[in-house]
């Protein structure tokens, strides 16, 4: 018991240092275009370090709360560049970002077809077969199979009445 006390002591006494190191702060803002100024909508935040992320809100907004340290913010949004900053957290930071459009010219495309193999004097609707092996696999009623109700099991067809 003697051993005991001092350990649980010293333990006692290192306790308030673990929890001030998992202190936990917010890194919030904005993030508009830079042409207009305009929030926006589904940008996504993200920390690699931590995999994890947010997006702004409907107003451009985000927040996310992280542990004190130095991490990599990643900015992505379709159509826009990219953003990666390096930012240290100690304290609940307010930061905004402006993203600009990303340009990129594409290469024209020709859609070709050969239209001698079309013979479009003789167009062919879609056909659907039924071997009479197929009919023979079908449950049978009253010990006979039935032509027609197997008909009736094609896809488009479709049975008015009897």
């Amino acid at each position: 018991m003697k051993v005991l006390l001092p350990i649980l002591i010293i333990l006692f006494l290192s306790l308030p240092h673990t929890i001030k190191g998992q202190q936990k702060y917010t890194l919030s803002g904005t993030i508009s275009e830079v042409s207009s100024n305009e929030t926006l909508i589904g940008v996504t935040v993200a920390i690699p370090e931590l995999k994890t992320g947010v997006t702004t809100n409907e107003y451009g907004f985000y927040s996310i709360t992280l542990p004190e340290g130095t991490y990599t913010v990643l900015i992505s949004y379709l159509g826009f560049e990219d953003i990666t900053q390096q930012i240290t957290l100690t304290e609940n930071r307010r930061k905004d970002f402006l993203l600009s459009e990303e340009a990129e010219q594409l290469e024209e495309v020709v859609v070709t077809e050969n239209v001698e193999k079309m013979d479009i004097r003789k167009p062919q609707m879609s056909v659907n077969t039924l071997s009479v092996g197929t009919i023979k696999k079908i449950p049978v009623i009253l010990g006979e199979a039935d032509v027609i109700k197997s008909i009736l099991l094609l896809p488009g067809v479709t049975n008015a009445g009897e």
